[in-house]
C-alpha cells in the first residue's frame, strides 16, 4: 500500500499573498488569486505513474473534497482502477479517453466532461500527440484502487 500524502497546498497558499484575512474569514477567501498556466505548482503524484503530475486548486485531497488539476504525459494509461469518492472531470488540454468498465471508450478534447460514480471501475488515458491536463473535483478524500488482471483490488492512498 502506498501511503504517500499529497502536497495539499492551494493556489492561494502557494502564491504567498501575505494578506491578513478579516476575523472569521477563511484564508483562501481573503484575497483572490490568478495563476498563469506556466506558473502552476505541479507535484509528482506517484512513482508507479511516472510523469503524472498534480496541483491542488482547493480543498485537501488527503482529508476530504478537493479540486485538482492533473497533468498526464502523452500516451500514459492509468490502468483499470476505482476511487472511494465520486468525481467529475473536465478536459482542459489534449485528447483524453475515459472508459467505464463494460462500456466503449469515450475520447474528447478540451471542454469534454464526465461524471464518475464512487467505486466504479474505470480507466483513463492521455492519447498520443500531446500532454493532457484535466480538472477533477473529488467529492471526498482522493485514493486510487488499482484492479489487476484477475480483478483483485489493491489500495493506494495518494
Amino acid at each position: 500500500m502506498l501511503n504517500r500524502k499529497v502536497a495539499a497546498q492551494s493556489f492561494a497558499q502557494h502564491q504567498g499573498t501575505g494578506a491578513t484575512p478579516p476575523a472569521g474569514a477563511k484564508a483562501e477567501a481573503a484575497q483572490g488569486t490568478f495563476t498563469t498556466s506556466d506558473a502552476v505548482p505541479w507535484e509528482p503524484v506517484d512513482p508507479k505513474h511516472p510523469g503524472l503530475m498534480m496541483s491542488v486548486i482547493s480543498g485537501n485531497p488527503n482529508t476530504g473534497a478537493s479540486l485538482i488539476l492533473q497533468k498526464f504525459p502523452a500516451g500514459m494509461d492509468s490502468g483499470w482502477h476505482w476511487h472511494t469518492a465520486a468525481y467529475q472531470g473536465v478536459v482542459i488540454r489534449g485528447k483524453f479517453t475515459h472508459t467505464f468498465e463494460g462500456a466503449a471508450p469515450q475520447t474528447g478534447g478540451p471542454g469534454s466532461v464526465w461524471s464518475q460514480p464512487a467505486r466504479q471501475v474505470h480507466d483513463d488515458k492521455c492519447e498520443e500527440g500531446g500532454d493532457c491536463i484535466i480538472a477533477v473535483y473529488f467529492h471526498d478524500r482522493l485514493d486510487f484502487m488499482p484492479v489487476n488482471n484477475e480483478g483483485a483490488v489493491g489500495t493506494e492512498d495518494l
